[in-house]
């Protein structure tokens, strides 16, 4: 046998495929397609009515229920515990559509403000939202 052949029949090499140049053509097609392609925004064209002025109404939705350590005041006007539910149905029976906006320090225990909840709740006010200071 030449020896040639017995050199090549004697290495034994791992045959490999380099794909290193293959990946940065992929890359560079599609860079390429990224860049070429144009997005098109489905947009419907739209004639949209004018607005009349509502915060004359939301102002008379909305009434703010204040709560801290040592009292209650409703809408302004300072109130207990014991009569919130009174006051609280009688602005609702004025305006059906009352919301209640919720502002408690962060002083004020979890019960008492689970009792005002409770107390809301029974006036028939469904429309409540609770209003928060982020801490610094």
């Amino acid at each position: 046998m030449p020896e040639f052949l017995r050199k090549l029949i004697d290495k034994e090499e791992e045959l490999s495929i380099n794909i290193t140049s293959m990946i940065d053509v992929i890359f560079i097609l599609l860079i390429f397609f990224m860049v070429s392609t144009q997005f098109k925004k489905n947009s419907l064209p739209l004639d949209l009515p004018e607005c009349e002025d509502t915060s004359k109404e939301e102002s008379n939705k909305v009434k703010v229920l204040a709560v801290n350590r040592e009292e209650i005041s409703f809408d302004g006007q300072s109130c207990s515990i014991e009569n919130l539910e009174g006051v609280l149905q009688e602005a609702k029976e004025m305006n059906p559509e009352l919301s209640i906006s919720l502002e408690c320090e962060k002083s004020v225990d979890f019960e008492r403000v689970v009792q005002i909840l409770t107390k809301v709740q029974n006036s028939g006010i469904n429309r409540i939202g609770i209003v928060h200071e982020q801490s610094e």
